[in-house]
């Protein structure tokens, strides 16, 4: 009778990363993130923002209130203030919904539009 599978050793299998298809040169510069969820309701949280992307967190930021009460040009200011800050740091920004942004803090991790 014929084998249908193969003895996999154990040495073959290695870490979890590596069977999921990860490179192993990934696998060294891993690093720990926080997803945050951040309620944005002023302008001046701007640079709390900042502090908490360079602490390696994702942010998931609920601008509801800040769009209520803010001035629109404010807050492409803001806005364009916070995108050059990621471009600086290799972050990236998308928009999830009416009110929702997602920032990452740098080029480990990628938002797909």
């Amino acid at each position: 009778m014929a084998r249908f599978w193969k003895k996999i050793d154990d040495d073959l299998l290695g870490a979890p990363e590596e069977t999921m298809g990860f490179s192993r040169e990934l696998i060294e510069l891993k690093q720990s993130f926080l997803i945050k969820k951040y309620d944005f309701s002023s302008l001046e949280q701007i640079d709390e923002i900042k502090k908490e992307l360079l602490g390696r967190r994702i942010l998931i930021i609920n601008a509801q209130e800040l769009l209520k009460d803010v001035d629109v040009t404010k807050l492409k200011r803001g806005i364009e203030d916070l995108k050059s800050f990621l471009r600086e740091n290799g972050g990236s920004m998308a928009r999830l919904g009416d009110q929702y942004l997602i920032l990452t803090p740098n080029s480990a991790v990628k938002i797909s539009n």
